[in-house]
């Protein structure tokens, strides 16, 4: 009997076998319900949390072997929130911090290939290589890399490049799904700006893309950037997101 609480101990979670009591009867069935999850039903339920919180996966990896096995899978690692990292480090990173954001990478994260691509643009030091990160978080339906990707067409300096961008970004606000997190990527955008050396030259010159003489000018002021009416103009709606971005950029 003892042989067979050591063997369920092994799968069990550890606040479990932290007890000092005896294993119950409930403490074997949800050992055992553990064990009977479908490894790709777990790597799915990690990949969630590994999405929402990095502590969270972090903690659930501790918690027993099976957990710990699964969460290391690339799907999970694909899904891995990189919020406790600033997108400029003040500090050097740690060896155990480098080899995670490098894991990261080689997995693929969306998250790391969207930051990557917001410095190489917006520093100015790679722009050439921003599209090609962007494509990649593209791929993995990462808003904020369509968003960016946006911008950079706008920016672009090229009217067929300029008008590829004021369709896409209309598209987006057209989409109820996508526009509920374009505030929340458009705000992220500003506060990682402001984390930055903004030296890209393409960003001096202020596109503009409504063609009309009055810019759809209102009564009631400036055209809301949030506002669903604002998809009705194509070209106000990206001269919308291009000032709310200048005013997040240094004055030059």
């Amino acid at each position: 009997m003892v042989k067979d609480s050591r063997n369920v101990g092994r799968a069990t979670p550890a606040i479990l076998r932290s007890q000092s009591s005896k294993i119950t009867k409930r403490d074997v069935a949800m050992a055992s319900n553990i064990e009977n999850i479908p490894r790709e039903l777990l790597i799915e339920i990690l990949s969630r949390i590994a999405e929402s919180s990095l502590r969270n996966i972090h903690n659930a990896k501790l918690s027993c072997k099976d957990f710990h096995e699964a969460a290391e899978d690339t799907h999970v690692y694909r899904h891995m929130s990189l919020d406790d990292f600033p997108l400029v480090p003040w500090n050097p990173l740690s060896e155990k911090q480098h080899e995670f954001l490098t894991k990261c990478e080689e997995c693929r994260n969306p998250e790391i290939m969207y930051r990557q691509g917001v410095l190489d643009y917006f520093t100015g030091k790679r722009p050439e290589s921003a599209l090609g990160h962007l494509q990649r978080a593209l791929k993995a339906n990462h808003i904020g890399a369509v968003y960016v990707t946006c911008i950079i067409l706008l920016f672009s300096g090229d009217d067929e490049l300029k008008a590829s961008g004021v369709r896409l970004m209309a598209n987006m606000k057209k989409s109820k799904c996508v526009r509920r997190k374009l505030k929340e990527h458009r705000e992220k955008l500003k506060s990682m700006v402001r984390l930055m050396w903004v030296e890209n030259p393409a960003l001096r010159r202020r596109p503009v893309c409504c063609t009309r003489q009055d810019n759809h000018r209102r009564k009631r002021g400036w055209v809301d950037i949030d506002d669903e009416e604002d998809v009705q103009c194509e070209g106000c709606c990206a001269d919308c997101e291009i000032r709310f971005l200048a005013d997040s950029l240094p004055q030059w």
